[in-house]
C-alpha cells in the first residue's frame, strides 16, 4: 500500500529525529572521552571522533607512539586526566614527533602538546619525572597544572608563551631549562623555599611581568643569562648564599627591583648588565668575595645612591656604573681596586666628589666623562695612575679640586689629564675659599650658612666626600652641626633659586 504524502512527512521526520539524535549522542560521546590502554594502541581505542574529542581521560600505559597519537589528531583538547597512567619507555627506528627515535620512561615527550591553543588544564602522570622540551609551548590557554609527585625537570621552552599559566611549580623540582617560562604572564610569585631545586636556566622567566616576588631556596647554584629579565613588577631580591653561577643581565630591566641581598653569596665577579636598567635599584650590598664587577653591571641605575664593596674587589669592568645619574659621592671604592675601566662613571650628572683609593693603577678611556658637577677628587695613589683616552671628558678640571699625596704633588702637575685640575696637598688646611655671595662660618662646631637669595640645596661634605647633611626647600640661612665629625675641613655644596650652584671649602678651627 503507498503512503498518504502525511504519512510519508512524519516518517521523514522521524527518521530525522532519530539521525540527529545518533549524531548528538556521538558528539556527546565524542567530546569527553575514557579509555583505557596499553603502550602504543591508544589509536585503537579512539578510531573517529578524535578532532572532537575536548576532555580526555586515560589509564593505563602510555609511550612515545601515544603521544605522538595525541600531538597529530587531539589538538582540540581542553582538558587531559593522565593522572592513572604511567609512561613506559620506547625506542624505535621509525620517527614520532619531530624526529625522534627514542622516549624516555616518566617522561613528557617533547613537542607533544606543542601550540595546543584550546589546552587549559591537565593532569600528569603522578611518576612523571621530566617534561620534555616545547612540550606545552604556545598553550595560551593553558592555566592549570597537577604536576604529579615525582617531576624533576622541567625541559627548555616547556612553558613558553603560556599566557594564562599560574600553577605553583613543585618542590621537587631541581632543574628549569632555558626559555621554560619565558612571557607566562600570569605568574606573580615564585615560592622555591622548600624546593631543591639546583638549577634555572637562561631566560627562563624572561618578560614574565606580573613576578613580583621570588624565595630562592637553599640549594641553588645557577642562574642562566636573563633569566629574570624584564619581570617589571619585581622588587625586592635575596640570593642565598649556595648560589655561585649567575649569567649576565640575569636581572636586567627589573624596573621595580629596589631592593637586593647578596652580602653572603660565594660570587667573585658580577657579570655584565646584571641589573641593566633596574631603575628602582638604590642600594647595595656586594658579595663579600667578590673581585670584579663585570661590564654594565649597574648601567643605568638611575635611583642608585649607595652601594657597599668588599676590599677583595680588583677590577671594576667597563661601563658598569655608566649612566648612575643620582650618585652624589664616589666614596665607596676600596683598598685593593686596582683597574678601573672605560667609561664605568659616565654621567653621573649629580656626582660632586669622588675618592679613589691609593692602590688603584690604571682608569680607562672616558671614566668620569660628563659628570659635569664633579667638584672634588681625593686622589690617594703617590704615583697618579695611568690613565686612557679623555677620562675626565667634560669635566671642568680648573674649578675641581684634586687632593693628593703631600709628597707627590710634583708628580700630578707634570702628568697628563691630572695637571688639568686644580691640585692641593690633602692635608692642606689652609686652603680655605670664600664666596662674596654667600655668608658661611662656624661658631664653635656650627656652620651658619647665610645668603641674599634664596637657597634649594644645601649639602655638607667631609673632605673625603662624605655627605654628612642635605636640606631642601627654600630658605636663606640654616646652621648645619658639625661636633660629630672629627675632621675640619668641609666642602659646602649650595644651589641658588636661580638654579646656579655655589661650592665652598671652609675649616673648622676647634
Amino acid at each position: 500500500m503507498q503512503k498518504s504524502p502525511t504519512a510519508y512527512f512524519f516518517s521523514m521526520k522521524k527518521l530525522l529525529h532519530i539521525a540527529l539524535f545518533l549524531l548528538i549522542g556521538l558528539s556527546l560521546q565524542a567530546a569527553n572521552y575514557t579509555c583505557q590502554t596499553n603502550a602504543g594502541e591508544l589509536r585503537i581505542h579512539i578510531k573517529e571522533g578524535s578532532s572532537t574529542i575536548t576532555h580526555l581521560t586515560i589509564t593505563g600505559q602510555l609511550d612515545g607512539r601515544d603521544f605522538s597519537f595525541i600531538n597529530d589528531s587531539l589538538s582540540h583538547l581542553v582538558e587531559i586526566n593522565l593522572k592513572g597512567c604511567t609512561i613506559t619507555a620506547f625506542e624505535s627506528r621509525d620517527a614520532y614527533l619531530g624526529n625522534q627515535t627514542k622516549f624516555e620512561a616518566n617522561a613528557i615527550p617533547a613537542n607533544t602538546f606543542f601550540g595546543f591553543s584550546e589546552l587549559s588544564a591537565i593532569q600528569l602522570p603522578k611518576n612523571t619525572r621530566k617534561i620534555g622540551d616545547y612540550a606545552f609551548a604556545g598553550c595560551e590557554n593553558l592555566q592549570t597544572i597537577d604536576w604529579g609527585s615525582s617531576l624533576q625537570e622541567v625541559g627548555s621552552f616547556s612553558f613558553c608563551d603560556c599566557a594564562k599559566l599560574n600553577a605553583p611549580l613543585p618542590n621537587t623540582l631541581t632543574k628549569i631549562g632555558e626559555y621554560a617560562f619565558k612571557e607566562c604572564l600570569a605568574y606573580t610569585t615564585l615560592d622555591f623555599s622548600q624546593s631543591t631545586l639546583r638549577e634555572i636556566g637562561s631566560h627562563a622567566f624572561l618578560n614574565c611581568t606580573g613576578i613580583s616576588s621570588i624565595t630562592f631556596p637553599i640549594t641553588l647554584q645557577s642562574l642562566g643569562a636573563k633569566t629574570f629579565a624584564g619581570c617589571s613588577s619585581l622588587t625586592a631580591l635575596s640570593l642565598p648564599l649556595s648560589l655561585d653561577t649567575i649569567g649576565e643581565g640575569c636581572f636586567a630591566y627589573c624596573t621595580k627591583l629596589a631592593e637586593v641581598s647578596m652580602k653572603r653569596t660565594l660570587l667573585t665577579s658580577l657579570p655584565p648588565y646584571l641589573f641593566d636598567h633596574c631603575s628602582s635599584l638604590t642600594s647595595l650590598h656586594a658579595p663579600l668575595a667578590l673581585t670584579e664587577i663585570g661590564e654594565g653591571a649597574f648601567y643605568y641605575c638611575t635611583a642608585l645612591t649607595s652601594c657597599v664593596l668588599p676590599k677583595s674587589l680588583k677590577r671594576i669592568g667597563d661601563y658598569a656604573f655608566a649612566g648612575c645619574s643620582w650618585l652624589v659621592k664616589l666614596s665607596f671604592l676600596p683598598e685593593g681596586l686596582q683597574y678601573i675601566g672605560r667609561w664605568p662613571f659616565y654621567g653621573m650628572r649629580m656626582l660632586f666628589s669622588a675618592q679613589i683609593p691609593s692602590t688603584v693603577q690604571e682608569i680607562g678611556d672616558h671614566a668620569f666623562d660628563s659628570c659635569t658637577r664633579l667638584y672634588t677628587i681625593m686622589a690617594y695613589p703617590t704615583e697618579p695612575p695611568l690613565l686612557g683616552e679623555a677620562v675626565f671628558e667634560n669635566v671642568p678640571q680648573s674649578e675641581c679640586f684634586l687632593g693628593v699625596p703631600d709628597d707627590s704633588r710634583s708628580l700630578y702637575l707634570n702628568a697628563p689629564q691630572w695637571k688639568e685640575f686644580n691640585i692641593c696637598n690633602i692635608s692642606g688646611k689652609d686652603e680655605i675659599e670664600t664666596d662674596p655671595q654667600l655668608l658661611a662660618y662656624f661658631e664653635h662646631a656650627t656652620l651658619i650658612v647665610k645668603a641674599d637669595e634664596p637657597l634649594t640645596n644645601i649639602a655638607l661634605f667631609t673632605i673625603d666626600g662624605r655627605m654628612i647633611y642635605r636640606q631642601q626647600g627654600e630658605t636663606t640661612e640654616t646652621a648645619i652641626e658639625t661636633q660629630a665629625y672629627p675632621g675640619k675641613i668641609f666642602i659646602l655644596s649650595v644651589q641658588l633659586k636661580s638654579g646656579e650652584y655655589r661650592h665652598l671649602k671652609l675649616g673648622r678651627t676647634n
